[in-house]
């Protein structure tokens, strides 16, 4: 195994555990529902509130890691899920519930700026589509593991088991990062950062500047972030309203969503080639509008399974495709500061789409996140229908 594929490898690991562990809390939202006596807007304010903190660090801890040894940041990241995930199991309450749910986001902060830059770094000119789908659909798998058996070993006996299984299995993956990158070459660990120091007023400037050139497929982000959240937070207790299954079958219902996304994250690459990046982000979005809407109309178990398979296809897919873009116009001394204002981006739509999704919960009904969803969608890939002619990003050095 060369450094490249151990940088991959690591990567890949990291990105499993640091999904797996942070879907394995929204599973359990039914149940800390019930045992903790709370709404949908207080559910709302949890997710929604640990998601700020991320948008916050995640943005931080991108422009710190350019320059910066990525194999200890990452590794610290992975420490502080693991600590966190054990804390969860001794919550009593709302409040407690909302300081381990941020101590658990800070944790999840160092990966996607820094793993994904990572990648990005060593992989720019070679294999890139391939080399992010292989990393995005390590971390689908892992979420799949979570959502697949959080709630049937829940059920079966007690719901602070499987919280105890990814925090061993934290410690487990950080040690086994640690020993496959040990003996890599220094120059794939550090990149000497050539950016001098910058004001708030300068860096913000920056941004700007960034962000004016991504303008076209900053919905993207925004939209796939929302997909995560709203269907990994409300789906599980849409299931739980609208139908008489239980809680292991609704775990696996849901894990069929993430368990085709895996496959097609990792078949990215293949599809990619296949009928065009563009062509694979519009369809994507275009897909992910119509099942949000139709999800709701629908309580037929059979019919619910087949468009949560479709979204499961479709959302997976435009994590490695967006990500793509970006990598090809970033400098390698910037992809932390890079990736970590495109995820903020992606923080940013899910917190605000599940906080305001909690809140229209309440009162219309759950149905309405996977609206709001759906719409947002639909009309994103109109826009680039109509813009299909123009490039998406505008390709000059950062």
């Amino acid at each position: 195994m060369d450094d490249k594929q151990r940088i991959l490898s690591t990567v890949s690991i990291y990105h499993a555990l640091n999904d797996g562990a942070v879907a394995a809390i929204p599973i359990l939202f039914p149940i800390f529902k019930i045992i903790f006596d709370l709404s949908y807007t207080e559910i709302g304010v949890i997710t929604g509130g640990a998601l700020l903190i991320n948008i916050i660090f995640q943005l931080i801890l991108g422009r710190i890691s350019d320059g910066k040894n990525l194999r200890t940041m990452l590794s610290l990241g992975i420490l502080l899920i693991s600590l966190s995930l054990l804390l969860f199991t001794q919550i009593n309450g709302f409040y407690a519930l909302i300081l381990v749910m941020i101590l658990l986001r800070i944790g999840a902060s160092f990966f996607h700026p820094i793993g994904t830059g990572w990648i990005s770094r060593i992989f720019k000119r070679h294999r890139l589509d391939w080399a992010m789908g292989i990393q995005s659909g390590f971390a689908d798998i892992g979420a799949f593991i979570a959502i697949s058996t959080t709630l049937y070993i829940s059920e079966l006996v007690d719901w602070r088991y499987p919280l105890y299984f990814w925090s061993i299995a934290g410690s487990i993956i950080l040690l086994i990062g640690i020993a496959i990158t040990s003996k890599i070459n220094d120059e794939y660990l550090n990149v000497k950062k050539i950016s001098k120091r910058q004001t708030i007023k300068e860096a913000i400037s920056e941004n700007i500047i960034f962000l004016k050139r991504i303008k076209l497929i900053i919905p993207a982000f925004i939209i796939s972030g929302s997909s995560w959240g709203i269907i990994v937070t409300y789906l599980p207790l849409f299931l739980t309203e609208k139908t008489n299954l239980s809680l292991t079958i609704i775990g696996l219902i849901v894990s069929v969503w993430i368990g085709i996304g895996s496959i097609s994250s990792i078949l990215y690459g293949r599809i990619c080639n296949r009928f065009g990046r563009n062509n694979v982000v519009f369809l994507s979005y275009f897909t992910i509008g119509i099942t949000s809407i139709l999800i709701t109309y629908f309580t037929n178990i059979s019919l619910i399974i087949i468009i949560i398979a479709l979204m499961g296809i479709t959302v997976f897919i435009t994590f490695p495709a967006i990500v793509s873009f970006i990598s090809e116009i970033t400098h390698e001394s910037s992809e932390g500061k890079t990736f970590g204002t495109i995820f903020t981006l992606q923080l940013s739509g899910s917190t605000f789409f599940v906080f305001l999704g909690g809140i229209l919960s309440d009162i219309f009904g759950i149905w309405i996140p996977f609206i709001l969803l759906g719409i947002s969608s639909f009309v994103f890939s109109i826009i680039l229908l109509i813009f299909r002619k123009k490039p998406i990003i505008l390709e000059t050095d950062i």
